[in-house]
């Protein structure tokens, strides 16, 4: 979301840069960097791709334990490479 909102508030800016000089021709020099931040900012999007499910975080013993009420300290460990 935060990409999202950042994307957004880019091209809100760059609009409002190019509403500002009304009619008139936006200086060259501005306009490609317009057009350098308009790429960015899609670039940032994250609705401009599909979106996917990230992956699980990984399970903690801790949590587990919690959730299973088992003593996970008695049995291997399989789920964190070398415990």
């Amino acid at each position: 979301m935060s990409a999202w909102n950042q994307a957004a508030e880019i091209r809100a800016f760059c609009q409002a840069a190019r509403a500002r000089t009304d009619s008139a021709p936006v200086p060259a020099g501005e306009g490609s960097w317009l057009q350098w931040a308009e790429a960015y900012a899609a670039r940032l999007d994250p609705l401009h791709h599909a979106l996917v499910t990230p992956p699980d975080p990984p399970a903690e013993r801790e949590v587990l334990r919690e959730l299973a009420k088992v003593n996970v300290y008695a049995y291997p460990w399989p789920f964190i490479p070398g415990t």
